[in-house]
């Protein structure tokens, strides 16, 4: 916007802060089967029967290759858990507004 000899410009300068891009991805497939577990567990599943549902679902566990057990699926779904809360939490620290008065050129002026 123009004001006289003047532009005026709103400068806004925010504070974020946030876990997520410290945040490494997962794969194999891992990430699906953590929300197949968290899915199950939202429909009334307890550990126990997710463990046995993935078992006869033929998934075994990434890095063992050994069938799921109700502990597995408990700290899983714990660190799933506490991963999609860091998706989510954002804070906002501050919020500065400033407004900017840039003198124009003689130039500009004329045009």
């Amino acid at each position: 916007m123009i004001y006289g000899n003047y532009r005026i410009v709103v400068r806004f300068n925010f504070v974020v802060t946030s876990k997520i891009l410290g945040m490494i991805g997962l794969r194999d497939g891992r990430l699906d089967r953590l929300k197949l577990m968290n899915d199950l567990s939202k429909e009334g599943y307890t550990y126990s029967q997710i463990s046995i549902k993935l078992n006869e679902m033929g998934l075994r566990k990434v890095r063992t290759d050994g069938p799921y057990t109700k502990k597995d699926v408990g700290m899983g779904l714990m660190k799933y858990r506490k991963r999609m809360k860091r998706y989510t939490d954002l804070t906002i620290e501050s919020v500065k507004e400033e407004l900017v008065l840039i003198p124009l050129k003689i130039s500009q002026i004329h045009s």
